[in-house]
């Protein structure tokens, strides 16, 4: 396994969670362009993948990370399509969270 070092400080705005439901239950999102303040700002790296999704890498501090958060870099923005707390037993220096994102706007070729 490799270790992929920190290029960039990655800024995580969180959405509240849960969301509110309407009349018949259902979760409603916030609007798309509704941003909140950010969580905090960790360092991190992100990496362009074949397919134009994104693998960022953000340290575990910023953990919890879920399903239609915004990262930020200062430069780009990334909406997180999974998050997970990854954990090295006994190098706890090792441990970060794997996000697949996409690119806010998605680049156009």
């Amino acid at each position: 396994m490799a270790v992929l070092l920190p290029d960039r400080e990655l800024t995580v705005y969180v959405l509240d969670h849960p969301w509110g439901r309407d009349a018949h239950g259902v979760p409603v999102p916030p609007p798309p362009d509704a941003r909140p303040a950010p969580r905090g700002t960790w360092p991190g790296a992100a990496t362009e993948q074949a397919d134009e999704s994104w693998t960022l890498r953000v340290d575990p501090a910023a953990w919890r990370v879920r399903e239609g958060d915004v990262i930020g870099d200062g430069i780009r923005t990334w909406t997180v399509v999974s998050a997970l707390l990854r954990k090295v037993p006994g190098h706890s220096a090792a441990d970060y969270i794997a996000v697949t994102a996409t690119l806010n706007p998605p680049e156009v070729p």
